[in-house]
């Protein structure tokens, strides 16, 4: 059984949230749960909220919810730098 954790962004639009992006976090829970628990937002949902990122484990092509974060534009601008350094940090250490 193949399981690969992803970080999504979704944005609000008139037809409901659309997938605008997403950050592939490898197969490791730790590694991906790790980076996911740095991140800059908020559990709790509100009518305003336009923005959020979601943590999904992909297991077997079936994707399976972990958990939601609310965001700010601000949110997101530090949460992928915050990703992208993690990414490449958790690669660069894989290829020593």
């Amino acid at each position: 059984m193949k399981t690969t954790y992803y970080i999504s962004l979704n944005i609000k639009t008139p037809g409901g949230f659309e997938t605008y992006g997403s950050f592939c976090l490898g197969n490791e829970r730790e590694k991906a749960a790790a980076i996911f628990n740095q991140l800059k937002g908020s559990d709790d949902f509100s009518e305003k909220s336009i923005l959020h990122m979601d943590f999904t484990e992909m297991r077997d092509g079936i994707p399976l919810p972990v958990k939601i974060l609310h965001c700010t534009i601000d949110d997101i601008a530090v949460n992928a730098r915050i990703i992208t350094r993690d990414i490449f940090k958790n690669r660069s250490l894989e290829s020593s």
